[in-house]
């Protein structure tokens, strides 16, 4: 049997990605975040807040 290096990024390549990684979590997390503080602002007065 043939040694085969393991399939994946080259070392040099995968640093590339975290400013991808970065603005995608933004995309999602941002809204996330809106969302859920908007949902307690609109939930505290029916818990006398």
């Amino acid at each position: 049997m043939a040694h085969t290096e393991p399939a994946g990024p080259e070392p040099e390549a995968a640093g590339s990605d975290v400013p991808r990684l970065v603005v995608s979590w933004l995309i999602v997390g941002v809204p996330l975040v809106y969302g859920v503080v908007e949902t307690i602002r609109a939930i505290l007065p029916l818990f006398g807040g």
